[in-house]
């Protein structure tokens, strides 16, 4: 393992995993994390835009990885949505 950098991901994947297990109970918790998930997506497929106009980024993979993250911040949006529709009616 000569790249250190798997650990730390790891590492911080495993704290987050814990954090959010003992408050993703409270209702603010995960929308504030949906929103910030379909953020970060949606700031990835600004990058990936930007990577493909400089010609740093194949044009096609550029597009391609730009609609996968978009997908992914439609369905956070749309799962956010839901739970505070569901959290209304409860």
């Amino acid at each position: 393992m000569n790249d250190i950098q798997y650990l730390y991901e790891f590492l911080f994947w495993f704290i987050t995993f814990f954090i959010l297990k003992k408050v993703w109970h409270k209702p603010e918790i995960r929308l504030i994390y949906g929103y910030s998930v379909a953020l970060f997506n949606l700031l990835a497929v600004f990058f990936f835009s930007l990577s493909s106009i400089k010609g740093k980024m194949n044009a096609l993979d550029a597009f391609a990885f730009g609609f996968l993250h978009a997908m992914v911040a439609i369905v956070m949006i749309t799962l956010v949505q839901l739970s505070k529709r569901i959290d209304k009616k409860a």
